[in-house]
């Protein structure tokens, strides 16, 4: 008898113990989806979907990579905010798909090229020092071909793009605009590691699925 109240105690203290536990673990996960939201009202990212995934393909992605990200730099040098930089953006995506054809043309393809803006889920993603966790971005993207092939993504807005991906610094400029635009907690979760936005994020989706 004693034995079984001693047991129904050790499991309350354990149902107790697990439900703070959760509770931490979904406060946790919901504050770092509320700054991932707020992130994203402040950045506008770029993606470019492949052809397919033969090498050629992949290679030429690239290629048109390298061109649009130089070609919207020049546009959106003198944006100062996300609003100036979408309203750039909306208003050269002729010229958008019409340069990203013309390099594929000169690269011996035919694919034509779509460029559209708009809102896209992206999983976490390091740029330099900075880590942006998952979750739904506003992006210009832009569809070689058939689009079936892998993508690449980027930050277009403030610039964290690397034209040449060896050399991933992030340009303290780009750095300050952004940091202008955050909260102090919202910007050092970007420097606190892949590992903690992930586990947050993952943490929480599990959790709401455990609650309905």
């Amino acid at each position: 008898m004693i034995r079984q109240h001693r047991l129904k105690i050790v499991g309350i203290v354990i149902m107790v113990a697990a439900t703070g536990i959760l509770m931490y673990l979904y406060g946790e996960a919901t504050k770092g989806q509320r700054q991932q939201r707020a992130i994203a009202e402040q950045i506008i990212r770029l993606h470019v979907i492949a052809n397919s995934d033969t090498d050629e393909d992949q290679e030429l992605k690239m290629k048109v990579k390298e061109t649009i990200v130089t070609y919207l730099r020049g546009e959106m040098q003198d944006a100062t905010s996300v609003d100036e930089a979408r309203q750039a953006i909306r208003e050269h995506l002729p010229e958008i798909e019409e340069i990203a054809a013309e390099k594929m043309r000169a690269e011996g393809y035919e694919y034509t090229a779509e460029a559209t803006l708009g809102e896209s889920y992206f999983p976490v993603k390091e740029y330099g020092d900075l880590t942006f966790p998952a979750g739904n971005y506003e992006a210009l993207r832009v569809r070689l071909g058939e689009s079936a092939g892998h993508n690449w993504w980027c930050v277009m807005y403030p610039s964290l793009c690397f034209v040449d991906s060896t050399y991933q610094v992030v340009p303290d400029a780009s750095k300050e605009r952004l940091k202008d635009s955050l909260t102090r907690e919202e910007y050092d979760s970007l420097l606190d590691g892949g590992e903690e936005v992930s586990y947050s994020w993952k943490a929480g989706e599990w959790l709401k699925n455990l609650f309905g």
